[in-house]
């Protein structure tokens, strides 16, 4: 994600999105979850295509990506939570167009 991120190949950052939350809600082991796949990668896809989606992504988004995966693998769910939080608090507000340079505020 952080390659085609900063490349601005944002086709080739959709598809490592789509598969970044794709394995999340996979890994989860809740069946529930899991059938949610094919719903985020239609909205990821949607803010992509319907230009909801900065030129470049967010570094800071980026980041809390990689945040969320450090977070999971070490067992952290507190830390997973703050980051994922921090993910969609930013697309929400890139979507309304009310982006803050810089952190979202956590």
């Amino acid at each position: 994600m952080a390659v085609h991120g900063r490349s601005g190949d944002l086709e080739a950052y959709l598809a490592a999105d789509i598969l970044f939350h794709r394995t999340l809600l996979e890994a989860s082991g809740n069946e529930m979850l899991g059938a949610l796949t094919g719903v985020v990668a239609e909205v990821l896809t949607g803010r992509t295509h319907h230009h909801l989606m900065p030129a470049r992504p967010e570094p800071a988004a980026i980041r809390w990506h990689a945040e969320v995966a450090q977070a999971v693998q070490s067992g952290d769910a507190a830390a997973a939570e703050r980051a994922m939080r921090n993910i969609v608090d930013e697309a929400n507000r890139a979507m309304l167009g009310d982006v803050p340079d810089g952190d979202v505020p956590g």
